[in-house]
C-alpha cells in the first residue's frame, strides 16, 4: 500500500472543502490523487449511489487512474466501484447525453472526433481561399509568389490554424456565428481577418449540423448550458458527485472551470492538482495556468505543494531549478519573469522508498556548437548509437520541437541503423497503413500509368513483409511492372498472352508469373470495387490485405473520414481523397491508430531503443537519458528583437501574426468596443505568450530526464538561428557550478 511522503500526507488526508495542489514533475501526483480517492471510498465518505469524480486531461490518464484505484480497492478486498474517471470532454458528454434537449440536440447526436473536425475545417478553409484570392494576395509578401507550391500549402495551413483558434475562442466565449455576424453589423465593423474567421466558423458549424454532430468544444459549452438551465438536474449531479478531484488543472479553460465550480458548489469539495510550470498548450487556445493560480490564491482554498520528486538526479533537478531562478530574476524581458514559478523541485529524503537516482554531474551536457540541422541530427544519432550497446536496460528519448523535424530524425536513425520507436503525430505503423491506401487509390485513379502500378505493387508487398523489404522475386515483379508501356495488357490480358516473354530475369519465370497473376486477380477486384462509394472501396481493399484487428480498425477509421468528405463534397473523385490522406502519411496531420504507439506509451517497454517524440508528447513520460534538440531562438524564443516566431510566416507581409490579430479583433468586437485597437500590438503580445510557453516547454523537456541530459541547438532552415537565450544562461550557470 502507498505510504505518502510528509508533503503528500495532507493531500491524502483531505476531508472536505477546496484544496489547490501545486505538484512538480515526478512528484507522484497521480498516485497521491488515486490514494485520496481510495481513502474516501474505503472510509465510507460516499453513499451507495454516489461517486468520487476524477477529471483529467487525456484518455491515457483515465486508464492510469482507473488501474491504480481499482488495484488499491482490490488489495483492500473492496468492490472496485464508487468512483468515475473522465476527461473533461467525457464528463461533458455524460452530462449532455442525459438531457440533450436542453442543449438543443437530438437524442441521437454524435460527437465529431478529430478526424471529422479536420475534414470539415479543410473543406471550409479550401472554400474560403478559393472564393477570396484577393485577400490572400494582399496579405502575401511581395518577395513570395502564390505560384510557389510551398507558399500555397503554407496559406492553406495558416488559414486553417487561424480558423481553429477563432472557433475555439468563440465557443469559449459562448458566441455563435450568428452572434458574431450581428455584432459586426451593429458596430459597422469591417475586418478581413474577422470576416474570414466568421465565414469558416459558419461553414464549419453548418457541416456539424448537417451530420447531426457536435465537436468537443461544443460539448463543454453545451454541458454548461444544460446544468445552468436545469437546477434540478444540477442538484442530482451534485448529489451523485460529492467530491471532485481535478488533475492537470493548469490546462483548464474558463468554461471547464465554470462546469466544475457549479458541480462542486453544493458540497464545496473540490481538489485541483496541477503544475503551472507545465502549462504547454496555451498559445492560441482558451486554456491558461492563471485559472489554477488564481484558484489557489482564494481565501477559502487550502494551498498545498508537492515539491519532492524522485525522478531525476540532483544535478538535473538543480538545472531545472536554475531555469526557474534565471527566469524569475534575470530574464531580460521583465514581462516574462513570471513564466515559471516556485516551488523549486526538491530531492526526496534519504529514507524515501523511491530515492532519486545516484547523482551524476557529468551526465549533463549543453553542447554549444553551431550546427546546421542535418549536422545536429547526425551528431545526436551517432551519440545514441555509441551509447546504446552499453545501456541495453536503459531508456533514451530524442525530443524535437516539431513533427517534421522528428521525421528527419527518424530518417537519420534509419540511415545509421539505430533501433527506434516514434511517438509523433501518428505512429510509423499508422502512416505505413494509410500510405498503402494512398498508393492503391493513386493507381485506381490513374491506371494507365505504369509508375502508379509499380508503386502500388511495392507498397502492398512491403506491407506484407515483416521487415518491409521485397524478396528478390517480388523485386523483379515490381521491375517488370515499372517497365510496362501499356499496363492494360497486364491488367486485362488477352487469352494465351505471355507476360514475361521478353523480360530478362534471374528468377524462376513460372514463380514470377504466379506472383504477377495472383496480384492481378486482387487488382481486378479493386478496379471493379472502385465504382462503389469511397468508404466501401476502402473496406473491400482492407478485407483483402489485413488480418490484424488494429489494421482493420484503422481501415474503418480511414473509411469513415473519407465517407464524411464525400457526403460534404459529392463532386470529390479519387485524387481528392488521395490529397486528404497524404498529410497523414507525411506526418503533417494528427491521425491516431490503434496500436500501443498511438493509444498510449510506456517508455520502459522500449529499453535499448531510441524513442523519438515531440517535447509536447513527452509530457508525463520519463527516460534515463534525454536529448533535447533544436534549443534555438526560433523554437525557444525569448522575446528578443532578433528572435523568430513560428506563427509569423515568412510568406506573410510585414511579419504579421495573423492568428494573434484575428483573435484580438474577435475579443474586441465581443466586448462592445467597435473599432477598438488593443493596447500595444497583438503580434507583440503573442510573441510574449509564445516565449512564456516555450520557457515552460524547455522546463518540461529538462524534467523528462532521470540520469543524463544533453541539449543541442541548430541554425534552422535558413541558417540564421542562434542558441536560445535560456540555453546560453543555463550553460553559463552550469559551467560556473562545475568549477
Amino acid at each position: 500500500m502507498f505510504n505518502p511522503r510528509p508533503t503528500q500526507a495532507p493531500v491524502v488526508a483531505y476531508q472536505a472543502g477546496k484544496m489547490g495542489v501545486s505538484a512538480v514533475p515526478g512528484s507522484g501526483k497521480t498516485t497521491t490523487l488515486s490514494m485520496l480517492a481510495f481513502r474516501l471510498i474505503a472510509e465510507g465518505k460516499i453513499g451507495e449511489d454516489q461517486e468520487i469524480l476524477i477529471v483529467t486531461l487525456v484518455n491515457s490518464a483515465v486508464d492510469n487512474f482507473n488501474a491504480r484505484i481499482q488495484g488499491m480497492l482490490h488489495e483492500a478486498r473492496l468492490i472496485p466501484s464508487g468512483f468515475r474517471v473522465r476527461t473533461l470532454h467525457g464528463l461533458a458528454n455524460d452530462i449532455v447525453r442525459q438531457k440533450p434537449e436542453l442543449a438543443g440536440l437530438d437524442n441521437q447526436y454524435m460527437i465529431a472526433d478529430e478526424r471529422i473536425q479536420t475534414v470539415l475545417l479543410q473543406d471550409a478553409t479550401r472554400k474560403w481561399i478559393r472564393l477570396h484570392p484577393e485577400v490572400i494576395m494582399a496579405l502575401t509578401s511581395e518577395s513570395h509568389s502564390l505560384q510557389n507550391t510551398n507558399v500555397r500549402s503554407g496559406w492553406q495551413n495558416l488559414v486553417q490554424d487561424i480558423a481553429v483558434s477563432f472557433i475555439r475562442q468563440a465557443k469559449d466565449m459562448g458566441v455563435s456565428p450568428e452572434d458574431v455576424r450581428i455584432r459586426m453589423e451593429e458596430q459597422g465593423w469591417q475586418d478581413q481577418l474577422l470576416q474570414m474567421g466568421l465565414d469558416i466558423y459558419t461553414d464549419y458549424q453548418q457541416g456539424l449540423k448537417y451530420h447531426g454532430a457536435v465537436d468537443f468544444d461544443d460539448l463543454i459549452s453545451k454541458a454548461l448550458q444544460v446544468i445552468s438551465t436545469d437546477s434540478g438536474y444540477l442538484a442530482e449531479l451534485q448529489e451523485r458527485w460529492p467530491y471532485i478531484l481535478e488533475d492537470e488543472a493548469q490546462d483548464s479553460s474558463r468554461l471547464q472551470e465554470d462546469i466544475l465550480r457549479k458541480l462542486s458548489s453544493r458540497s464545496g469539495n473540490w481538489v485541483r492538482v496541477g503544475d503551472p510550470n507545465q502549462a504547454i498548450y496555451e498559445t492560441f487556445t482558451t486554456a491558461s495556468p492563471e485559472y489554477l493560480i488564481r484558484f489557489m490564491q482564494q481565501p477559502d482554498v487550502v494551498p498545498q505543494n508537492l515539491p519532492e520528486s524522485s525522478r531525476s538526479t540532483a544535478s538535473i533537478i538543480h538545472l531545472a531549478n536554475d531555469l526557474i531562478t534565471w527566469t524569475n530574476t534575470a530574464h531580460p524581458n521583465p514581462r516574462l519573469r513570471s513564466s515559471l514559478r516556485k516551488p523549486y523541485i526538491q530531492l526526496t529524503s534519504q529514507d524515501d522508498p523511491h530515492p532519486n537516482p545516484e547523482d551524476n554531474p557529468g551526465g549533463i551536457h549543453l553542447f554549444d556548437q553551431k550546427l546546421a540541422p542535418e549536422k545536429e541530427l547526425s551528431i545526436v544519432v551517432n551519440s545514441v548509437k555509441k551509447w546504446l550497446p552499453d545501456h541495453g536496460e536503459d531508456t533514451v528519448a530524442l525530443l524535437v520541437p516539431s513533427n517534421p523535424y522528428g521525421e528527419q530524425l527518424v530518417e537519420e536513425l534509419k540511415k545509421q541503423g539505430v533501433p527506434y520507436h516514434e511517438i509523433l503525430r501518428s505512429s510509423a505503423n499508422t502512416r505505413t497503413t494509410v500510405n498503402l491506401f494512398v498508393k492503391i487509390l493513386e493507381h485506381l485513379s490513374k491506371p494507365e500509368r505504369q509508375s502508379t502500378l509499380a508503386d502500388m505493387f511495392e507498397a502492398v508487398y512491403r506491407f506484407k513483409s515483416p521487415d518491409h523489404e521485397l524478396l528478390p522475386l517480388e523485386s523483379d515483379a515490381a521491375r517488370y511492372l515499372r517497365r510496362l508501356h501499356n499496363p492494360e495488357k497486364y491488367l486485362w490480358p488477352k487469352p494465351g498472352q505471355e507476360l514475361l516473354e521478353e523480360f530478362q530475369t534471374k528468377q524462376d519465370k513460372a514463380e514470377l508469373e504466379e506472383v504477377l497473376a495472383d496480384f492481378r486477380q486482387t487488382l481486378q477486384r479493386w478496379h471493379q470495387a472502385s465504382l462503389l462509394p469511397i468508404d466501401q472501396l476502402i473496406l473491400v481493399i482492407a478485407m483483402d490485405l489485413f488480418t490484424e484487428m488494429t489494421d482493420l480498425a484503422l481501415a474503418y477509421k480511414v473509411a469513415q473520414r473519407l465517407e464524411w468528405a464525400a457526403m460534404d463534397n459529392p463532386q470529390y473523385t479519387l485524387p481528392d481523397f488521395v490529397s486528404m490522406l497524404k498529410p497523414i502519411t507525411g506526418n503533417k496531420e494528427s491521425f491516431s491508430g490503434f496500436d500501443m504507439k498511438d493509444t498510449g506509451f510506456d517508455p520502459s517497454q522500449y529499453k535499448g531503443k531510441a524513442v523519438v517524440s515531440t517535447y509536447h508528447k513527452a509530457k508525463g513520460l520519463e527516460w534515463d537519458r534525454v536529448h533535447l534538440l533544436s534549443v534555438n531562438n526560433f523554437d525557444f524564443p525569448s522575446g528578443d528583437a532578433g528572435d523568430f516566431y513560428v506563427a509569423e510566416k515568412y510568406f506573410v507581409s510585414s511579419q504579421r501574426n495573423l492568428q494573434a490579430e484575428t483573435l484580438a479583433s474577435l475579443a474586441s468586437l465581443m466586448v462592445n468596443q467597435a473599432g477598438f485597437t488593443p493596447e500595444g500590438n497583438p503580434a507583440a503580445e503573442a510573441r510574449l505568450d509564445i516565449a512564456a510557453e516555450r520557457l515552460r516547454l524547455l522546463f518540461v523537456g529538462i524534467t523528462r530526464a532521470k540520469k543524463e541530459l544533453i541539449l543541442t541547438w541548430n541554425t534552422g532552415k535558413r541558417g540564421n538561428c542562434q542558441p536560445a537565450l535560456a540555453f546560453l544562461a543555463l550553460k553559463n550557470i552550469h559551467e560556473q557550478e562545475q568549477q
